[in-house]
């Protein structure tokens, strides 16, 4: 065999193992038709797999019901299957997510918008998984009706994107309304609906989710659904151009909005 030959086999073998690697136990995990160390509840719209010998939590059969609320609360359809991994160990996730680092996330829903992973955070804060289903089913359905270029530049705008999805899943777990009042009082809340709110000094994500979440009951409850369905749908079209949207559809900016809010709420006007 000439040094070229052995040099193809090589790369040929090199390149079956790591795809073997990533369908098996990497990032690929989701799409592969073995699943290692995992059993699977096949519903209607969605396959949800979790651990070999783990009894599954009963909501997880659940997930169509789920799917039906997402649908209607955000008036789309959600045009392709799930898939929901709960894994087993943030080392599964880590595999099956290499992008994500840390072990602060619940849930995470890639931008193509058909997988869904469930982290051990949940069990270990024992939150309630619907929350986080129906949180990232929020995601999906936005990613599924948009281009994968869009869906990556939803992130530019977490004060919609993630107020949308806490609103659509009746987040508890960041929170309830009276810890956001006594929050907003000693806090101004404008950092936190521009571009890079995480690196706003002191950022608290459970503040943030809770303010962004907030933020929307507002508009919908004062301007309208049409309205905000109007923005959504232009949102998920023309991400990038977020603020500008904004007040075409309100008639004002959105940091002029974020005062009036503010104002409300510390006034006691307005509460959630």
């Amino acid at each position: 065999m000439t040094i070229k030959r052995s040099w193809k086999l090589f790369i040929l073998v090199a390149v079956s193992i790591g795809l073997g690697y990533a369908f098996l136990a990497g990032p690929l995990f989701a799409w592969s038709p073995i699943k290692p160390g995992y059993d699977v509840i096949r519903l209607e719209r969605a396959d949800v797999y979790f651990g070999k010998g783990v009894t599954p939590d009963p909501v997880l059969r659940n997930v169509d019901q789920f799917i039906r609320d997402t649908e209607q609360f955000h008036q789309l359809q959600l045009p392709r299957r799930m898939t929901i991994i709960v894994c087993r160990s943030w080392s599964d996730f880590h595999r099956f997510l290499p992008t994500v680092r840390g072990e602060g996330v619940g849930a995470a829903t890639p931008e193509f918008g058909t997988v869904t992973y469930l982290t051990p955070k949940i069990q270990e804060m024992k939150f309630d998984p619907a929350e986080f289903i129906r949180h990232e089913l929020s995601h999906a359905v936005l990613e599924q009706n948009s281009t994968l270029w869009n869906s990556i530049r939803f992130k530019q705008s977490p004060w919609f994107l993630e107020g949308l999805a806490v609103l659509a899943g009746n987040q508890k777990a960041y929170g309830s309304w009276d810890d956001f009042e006594k929050r907003i009082e000693q806090q101004n809340i404008e950092p936190l609906f521009s571009r890079q709110p995480y690196r706003t000094p002191g950022f608290d994500l459970r503040f943030a989710y809770l303010t962004w979440r907030y933020f929307l009951a507002w508009r919908i409850e004062t301007r309208g659904r049409a309205a905000t369905q109007q923005y959504m749908q232009g949102f998920m079209t023309h991400p990038q151009e977020a603020e500008q949207l904004f007040r075409e559809v309100y008639g004002e900016d959105l940091i002029t909005a974020v005062r009036s809010f503010e104002t409300a709420v510390r006034s006691r006007q307005w509460r959630g």
